[in-house]
């Protein structure tokens, strides 16, 4: 797929930059999404993608903001006990 300005923008940083590699490319296959070995990254391309209908900046922080609203749900859940 190609990467559109908010997937590359998370590319450069995800990780420490273990992505921008990505980024600079302007792509990533479909097999390299699946192998990345970072279940978290492969679905931020995905969330962010354009085939996904993101298609703004503002879109591509709700999405990340709701992301993160959720995985903050679940630490709470396990911090609870």
């Amino acid at each position: 797929m190609l990467l559109n300005d908010w997937q590359k923008i998370v590319a450069r940083v995800y990780g420490g930059g273990d992505y921008a590699h990505l980024a600079d490319a302007g792509e990533i296959t479909d097999s390299e999404l699946d192998l990345c070995g970072d279940t978290l990254f492969e679905f931020l391309m995905i969330e962010l993608s354009d085939t996904e209908d993101c298609e703004s900046l503002e879109e591509a922080i709700r999405r990340v903001r709701s992301a993160r609203d959720q995985l903050d749900e679940a630490l709470g859940a396990l911090e609870a006990p």
